[in-house]
This record gives C-alpha cells, structure tokens and sequence, in this order.
C-alpha cells in the first residue's frame, strides 16, 4: 500500500497548478490564433491591404487590455495565473460590423449587406476541442 505524506500530495498539487495553467495558457492561445488566421490562409479573418483590423486586436488580463496587436495575447498570458479573466478583442470601428456581419444604411447613409465572418464566434466555439486536445497532449 502507497503511504502519502503531506509533502507528496504537495508535490502533486502543486504539478497539477502547473498543468492546469500550462493548459488554460495553450488553448488561450489557440483560440487567439484561430480568430485571427486570415481567410487567405484558411481562416475567417477578413485582412485588407493595411491588416488594420487584425492589428487593432488587444488583450490583457485583470481588466486591462492595452497591449495591442496581432500577437498581444503572448504578452499578456506572461502574467496569467489560473482564475483571472482574460480579455481580448478588436479596436477598429468596423470590428463589430465584420464580425457579426451588418444590413442597413450607416451613418454616412451607405447601405450595405454584409454578412459576418464570425472569426472570434467559430474559435472560441472550439474552446473545448482545444482545450480538450491540450489535456490529452499534456498527459
């Protein structure tokens, strides 16, 4: 019969924190590349000629998301610890209007059509696929 002692359940606490976050860090990740993969290369993210769009994306933890960029996420995740929220998004105006797609006049009384992409919507849809996949990759 195994003996447990204080320290070894410990040592197993303290691995399964590790793992826990090495998890929740890799499938954030995930997830943030899966939103931004342009339609170019097999993703939903419409990318123009300037890339402003997929630029604009900000991420942060504890209630800022002042990093910005395509790869905001890698900075922000340094300080994650499991519990906190994680934010992200996209600063550009139209941002919304792409995602989940727009039918009217706008401001300027241009009328469009436009259906969504759902680039955040359909990755984080795969949450737990991804996270599921970072388990399995980790055991």
């Amino acid at each position: 019969m195994a003996t447990f002692r204080a320290g070894n359940m410990q040592q197993w606490s303290d691995r399964a924190k590790r793992n826990v976050r090495a998890i929740v860090l890799q499938s954030i990740q995930d997830v943030s590349e899966r939103a931004q993969l342009p339609v170019a290369q097999g993703g939903r993210m419409p990318v123009g000629k300037t890339g402003f769009l997929r630029n604009s994306y900000q991420a942060g933890i504890k209630g800022s998301t002042s990093l910005t960029g395509p790869t905001a996420y890698i900075a922000a995740l340094a300080g994650f610890e499991v519990g906190q929220t994680f934010q992200a998004g996209w600063k550009a105006p139209y941002a919304r209007r792409i995602e989940r797609g727009f039918v009217g006049p706008d401001s300027l009384g241009r009328v469009y059509n436009q259906p969504g992409r759902f680039f955040m919507e359909s990755a984080l849809m795969d949450w737990q696929a991804i996270n599921d996949a970072n388990a399995a990759r980790l055991r």
